[in-house]
């Protein structure tokens, strides 16, 4: 995670340009239907984006993505949830099961789709991915990869086996070893961050969710570079022309998304100037558990500790005689 300091906000309420989050997604040059899905979600639990990329072709690969848009929807705009991370992990494994259940039929019993996900409320920031779709961080023209693929070829770069400049050319680099759909039991990847207040001129975040049809063809510093210097609106155009002018093989899918500082692992709720409050708050916890009395009974008292010095007076006096 990139270094960052200070305080709190969530996303941009500014509507410039440069803050208006932006998404897009292209057939690509070579398919003639587009698999891939996108949405952004308002609800209780936050705000939400999710691209998915769907696979089966025409039998099933986009009815799974828009089924799983759909579940994911429902699921956040019709249920409370005690965490933003429950909300989100909850929403997408209900869009599993649905996807299960269509599988039973057999025209659509090879329909899958891979999933990222992004929830923010307030501060807080949840991730939660299954496949080969991805999570950027950017700042600044450099980028960070939030998500693990999860495909055969990133077992292997794990396992030592492959060098992971490699992977993406390797002939099963888009094996996937997750997806929505496959079984009944979701293994869903989630991280939660948190979005801290910047100074003055310092740089701030943008995630990147996309489809494999962006990072296949287009290098993660090219899209440092495009998100970096342009708006959320004109990047999408940009890199989606980018990667149809190397063949665009590949539907491809992005959405951009500004924030108003920095994305950071650690809670700006437990510092205070740059220093842990923990001890604060239990310092605070004992002194509030230490009795309070009323004024009658420390009058009471009083004239008892009162009573009490006299006959230690009296105990002095009558042991001199």
């Amino acid at each position: 995670m990139f270094d960052g300091r200070s305080s709190v906000k969530g996303l941009v309420n500014d509507r410039s340009d440069l803050q208006i989050p932006a998404a897009i997604t292209d057939v690509g040059c070579e398919r003639d239907l587009n698999e891939d899905r996108y949405a952004a979600i308002e609800s209780r639990a936050g705000r939400a984006w999710v691209v998915c990329d769907g696979m089966g072709g025409v039998m099933g690969g986009e009815l799974a993505a828009q089924l799983a848009i759909d579940a994911i929807r429902r699921g956040l705009e019709t249920r409370e949830y005690a965490s933003r991370k429950e909300a989100l992990v909850s929403a997408i494994e209900e869009a599993n099961r649905v996807i299960v259940l269509r599988r039973q039929n057999p025209a659509f019993s090879a329909m899958g789709t891979t999933i990222v996900g992004l929830l923010v409320k307030d501060n807080e920031a949840v991730i939660a991915h299954a496949g080969d779709s991805r999570a950027y961080l950017v700042r600044d023209n450099s980028i960070q990869q939030l998500t693990i693929d999860h495909t055969y070829v990133q077992d292997l770069v794990d396992k030592g086996l492959l060098d992971e400049d490699d992977a993406l050319s390797h002939p099963q680099a888009h094996v996937l070893t997750r997806c929505l759909g496959a079984e009944p039991h979701l293994d869903l990847a989630t991280q939660v961050y948190w979005i801290w207040d910047v100074e003055d001129g310092a740089p701030t975040d943008s995630l990147v969710l996309c489809s494999d049809g962006l990072y296949s063809l287009v290098s993660d510093n090219e899209i440092a570079e495009v998100v970096s210097q342009t708006s959320p609106q004109e990047s999408c155009v940009r890199l989606v022309e980018l990667a149809k002018k190397r063949g665009g093989y590949d539907n491809i899918t992005i959405s951009i998304l500004p924030l108003e500082g920095q994305l950071r692992e650690e809670s700006p709720g437990k510092f205070r100037n740059g220093k842990d409050r923990t001890s604060d708050r239990r310092r605070a916890t004992k002194k509030s558990t230490l009795p309070q009395l009323s004024m009658g009974k420390k009058i009471v008292l009083i004239l008892l500790l009162a009573f009490l010095g006299s006959m230690v007076a009296v105990l002095g006096v009558l042991l001199q005689l």
